[in-house]
């Protein structure tokens, strides 16, 4: 039996009636024939064209997967996506080094009942991907010195659930805001959580998390969804905030923070970042290199997988645009986005390739790209194009929204931009955007939502204010922010209704720095309670204002609060210019921080 597997083996590796064209009969195959870096625990799938009877592939010796030691690996047969996509998955994984050959015979057959001809391909098991903490590694090389230092002067920070302030406030659209605090930066001082606030800042939902928790998000099918990085997965809540579901991805892969979309069939879209250590690569790269890709996912409702895009089959490493190639850490990709597009195809964001790659869903194949080192389009109206980008959707009237980061403009600046897409002539014009002003800068992170009257929320991301909403016209009707240093991977905004006993208790007492400040006359200040005693227990709160040499100048505040945040407005109209400083004594808490009125 060895014998007769080495002459097919042999037959493989030298016949050209074998190693005929793989897309004669089939739309897609997954791992792609040629391919490297496949994981152990891969499937193959298999989307055939439509004259193939799908039915003949399940047939005992229809289709052979060997190794290259001649051993022929069992595997089990599955049909999905309605029928037009095969899975195959060996009954033990593959072990790598190895090469596998997949053979289809000629009892693979077309629907008028004829045989394909006989043909193979291969691909090389390679090992998985090296666990490593992409997240923390990479926002910690992109925070720049400014950033820093604007983080490490931060006076406002707190501990428990983080306050967020409304700075501005002009009639904004009805709805819940839905977000996150990062916590990874230096002494941020407050608790991952998930957050849920109204228009004026008080939260009517939180969830203090282990670790940093990213992507609150409501899922068409009316889910609540989120990362939790403690887990890696993603979590689905229901309506009580009841955990119901897990999403994560497949053929062994680790699942990444930056995406999950379920789609209406009950499918789900996912992205893994695949490490691989990788010698030899020659020409001006080190040898031993750390080389992180992406991979793309479209997993079932039984979450198998039934599509895959990997960037080592289609990207090159030097698509980069602004990594330094001559590191022992290389991230080419950085993708953080996946959007369904209207005609069924996959748009993804590659932020380190200043890209937009448009992807056939039904092939794999690209379609087209969009920014970068591979531009296919002639931008109108925008000379600067956008830079190291998030967030890319499709919006109802058809056009494509960004939030641009705008790291390499110069000066860097962020900003949303709105594209009207010509993908016959392959322009790009853009058509809207807002860029505040003065400008704000994100190196990181960010997110633009069109909103349903047409508002658009904007997510600053790794920056202070936290969003802002603004109408078409430009202008402003919210402004939103968390305390200096403490930023947001996303931002929302959904109609959605808080349920009775969903109210927030913060985890200790604290005095929040005033905003905004400096202030020109008033200005708010937040202070927190945590749980008493007892329901109906209630504290004392006492806030004095003093002037710069320590004298009084008047109380504030005097009355007795139960668990919860609570705000207090300070008017200094009667005031000079000049320093002062509010107290807070809160039974054995107290606390003092300084404002500064400029008239």
């Amino acid at each position: 039996m060895k014998l007769f597997y080495c002459i097919i083996l042999l037959s493989l590796q030298f016949s050209v009636v074998f190693a005929q064209d793989p897309y004669r009969n089939f739309d897609y195959l997954d791992p792609l024939p040629g391919s490297k870096y496949i994981n152990e625990e891969t499937t193959i799938i298999i989307r055939p064209k439509p004259d193939i009877n799908i039915s003949s592939l399940s047939q005992t010796g229809a289709i052979k997967i060997l190794t290259n030691n001649i051993i022929e690996n069992s595997f089990s047969y599955k049909i999905s996506d309605g029928g037009r996509v095969v899975i195959l998955k060996t009954i033990n994984n593959f072990r790598a080094p190895d090469s596998i050959y997949v053979y289809f015979t000629n009892l693979v057959k077309k629907t008028d009942g004829t045989s394909i001809e006989p043909f193979f391909y291969k691909f090389y098991v390679t090992g998985n991907s090296i666990n490593k903490d992409i997240f923390s590694d990479y926002y910690r090389s992109i925070i720049n010195e400014e950033s820093r230092s604007l983080i490490n002067q931060s006076s406002s920070s707190t501990s428990g659930i983080p306050v967020l302030t409304v700075t501005y406030s002009d009639n904004p659209s009805p709805g819940k805001i839905f977000f996150n605090n990062l916590t990874r930066m230096p002494d941020p001082g407050n608790t991952p959580c998930l957050l849920i606030a109204d228009n004026d800042g008080n939260l009517v939902f939180a969830k203090e998390m282990p670790e940093e928790c990213f992507d609150l998000n409501i899922q068409p099918n009316g889910m609540l969804t989120y990362y939790d990085d403690s887990r890696g997965k993603y979590y689905a809540m229901n309506g009580n905030y009841e955990i119901i579901d897990s999403f994560y991805c497949g053929n062994g892969y680790s699942t990444d923070l930056h995406e999950l979309r379920i789609l209406d069939n009950g499918h789900f879209l996912l992205m893994s970042y695949d490490n691989r250590a990788i010698a030899n690569i020659g020409g001006e790269f080190p040898m031993n290199v750390n080389v992180i890709g992406i991979i793309i996912q479209e997993l079932d409702e039984n979450k198998d997988v039934v599509f895959q895009f990997r960037s080592w089959d289609h990207f090159l490493i030097t698509d980069a645009t602004h990594e330094n190639l001559a590191l022992s850490n290389i991230d080419y990709c950085h993708s953080n986005a996946i959007e369904l597009d209207n005609d069924g195809n996959l748009l993804i964001s590659s932020r380190n390739m200043d890209e937009i790659t448009k992807i056939d869903r039904k092939t794999g194949r690209i379609i087209w790209r969009f920014g970068g080192e591979n531009n296919q389009f002639t931008f109108i109206n925008d000379p600067d194009g956008f830079s190291h980008q998030h967030a890319i959707r499709r919006i109802k009237n058809g056009n494509i929204t960004l939030f641009d980061n705008g790291n390499f403009h110069n000066p860097p600046y962020s900003r949303a931009v709105e594209y009207k897409l010509d993908e016959v002539n392959k322009t790009a014009t853009l058509v809207w955007q807002y860029r505040n002003d003065p400008d704000i800068y994100a190196p990181a992170t960010g997110f633009v939502q069109r909103l349903e009257n047409n508002n658009t929320l904007i997510c600053w991301g790794l920056t202070n204010p936290t969003l802002c909403e603004v109408r078409y016209d430009g202008t402003k009707v919210l402004e939103m922010t968390m305390p200096q240093g403490v930023f947001s991977y996303r931002a929302f905004k959904y109609p959605w209704k808080e349920l009775p006993n969903s109210e927030i208790l913060p985890s200790a007492y604290s005095l929040i720095q005033n905003y905004p400040n400096p202030f020109n006359p008033v200005t708010t200040i937040k202070f927190t309670i945590p749980a008493l005693a007892n329901e109906s227990a209630v504290q004392n709160v006492i806030i004095d204002i003093y002037d710069v040499k320590g004298s009084y100048v008047k109380n504030l505040l005097n009355d007795n609060y139960s668990t919860g945040t609570y705000s207090v407005k300070f008017d200094g109209s009667n005031l000079a210019s000049g320093i002062y400083f509010y107290t807070v004594k809160m039974g054995n808490f107290s606390d003092t921080k300084k404002m500064i009125l400029v008239k």
